[in-house]
């Protein structure tokens, strides 16, 4: 089994999360010779507020 983790701040919508899953589950079988199945991805979202650059918080910038 292969794991992918994405992490994103919220607020992409359901079918944009989808689409990109998908892509990713492509891109691996592509490159690494295996099955869809064996491919398993992640979406780990992270609150605005909880997340920051440059010490601003994303919902600040």
């Amino acid at each position: 089994m292969l794991e992918i983790v994405v992490y994103a701040v919220e607020g992409r919508s359901n079918e944009q999360k989808k689409k990109l899953m998908k892509k990713i589950t492509e891109a691996v079988v592509d490159s690494f010779e295996v099955d869809a199945e064996r491919v398993v991805v992640s979406i780990v979202e992270t609150k605005k507020s909880n997340k920051s650059r440059g010490g601003v918080p994303f919902d600040e910038l």
